[in-house]
């Protein structure tokens, strides 16, 4: 299975430096990339992190995983991944979406995807050097415009798609397995009808993992963020209508009136996930388990795998997957 690029994802919810540590850890044990995400009320934040990573790494790639045009304005997203490219050169990537709790948590709505294409085309702009049009005044990050920073979009909207096939390189989607190969047909077309190549824009499928000796232990340990995944991924065919198991729409249902942008991902809502929706949203059990489940994940035509580690232990995680799937350990 070593086609297939592999990636970490963390929710710096511990300490900032166990957090660069896990970097390092990931670095060694032959991951490729490694995202940290951004909702700054309730994560490290994310650029000290990553400025922290880059100076303490020598190859795993870097990125937002994935960052927003909200919060942060966009010349501040424009600065901030320049300098990073300056401390990381040939290994930095800019994830980005529409947002989620980083907003949410101070009573910001998220982007719609037609103000995410207005922010990207002129974003894209500032981060080749060029000189844009905000708030009426000519700007431009004076030090941005070296080698291109890829642009993956964390998505599964068919119009934030399409932006991704006109500007990035690019997706990163969470969604339910069976709907992969779906995902990545659309994409495809998305790109076709851009004027470029159908491959040009990658996938990175993210994903929980956690690997214990008890599977049961495992599948428990992934819930939290599978609370949050399916109240999206399933929440919108809900709200459109299309989604046909009644059981799945009482557990939508719960979570919406349930969940807590501030406990984001958490424990706390684990009881409010199906069992059977761990493997329509996850990666978990025992070492064979998991590798089974990963090589099931092959056979789709996706760029890289990256893993959000869940359990006591993140580190072991890693670890377990390295030596079990990746076989670097």
């Amino acid at each position: 299975m070593n086609q297939l690029r592999y990636g970490v994802g963390l929710f710096a919810t511990e300490n900032a430096r166990d957090g660069v540590r896990l970097a390092q850890r990931a670095e060694a044990l032959g991951f490729q990339r490694f995202w940290v995400g951004d909702s700054h009320m309730i994560w490290r934040e994310l650029y000290t992190m990553l400025g922290a990573i880059a100076a303490t790494t020598s190859k795993i790639e870097i990125a937002p995983g994935v960052t927003h045009p909200l919060v942060r304005h966009l010349t501040v997203t424009a600065s901030a991944m320049a300098t990073l490219a300056e401390l990381a050169p040939g290994r930095t990537t800019l994830g980005i979406g529409v947002g989620a709790t980083g907003p949410e948590n101070i009573g910001m709505k998220p982007l719609t995807s037609d103000e995410m294409t207005d922010a990207m085309r002129l974003l894209s702009k500032l981060l080749a050097g060029e000189t844009v049009e905000i708030n009426g005044k000519q700007a431009h990050c004076v030090f941005a415009g070296g080698a291109k920073i890829p642009i993956y979009f964390g998505t599964r909207a068919p119009k934030v798609m399409r932006l991704a096939a006109e500007l990035g390189d690019g997706i990163v989607y969470t969604g339910e397995v069976s709907t992969l190969a779906d995902t990545i047909a659309t994409l495809k077309k998305c790109c076709i009808e851009a004027g470029r190549p159908e491959s040009a824009v990658k996938v990175v499928y993210r994903l929980p993992c956690c690997i214990a000796a008890n599977s049961q232990e495992a599948r428990d340990e992934v819930k939290g963020k599978i609370a949050r995944t399916a109240m999206t991924h399933l929440g919108r065919l809900h709200r459109m209508g299309k989604l046909t198991d009644a059981e799945d729409r009482q557990a939508v249902e719960r979570l919406w009136q349930h969940y807590d942008t501030y406990h984001h991902m958490g424990a706390e809502h684990s009881h409010l996930v199906r069992d059977e929706w761990v493997e329509r949203f996850a990666l978990a059990g025992t070492p064979a388990e998991v590798r089974r489940q990963v090589e099931n994940l092959t056979k789709y035509d996706i760029g890289e795998l990256t893993i959000i580690p869940f359990g006591e232990s993140k580190e072991a995680v890693l670890e377990k997957f390295a030596e079990g799937v990746i076989g670097t350990a």
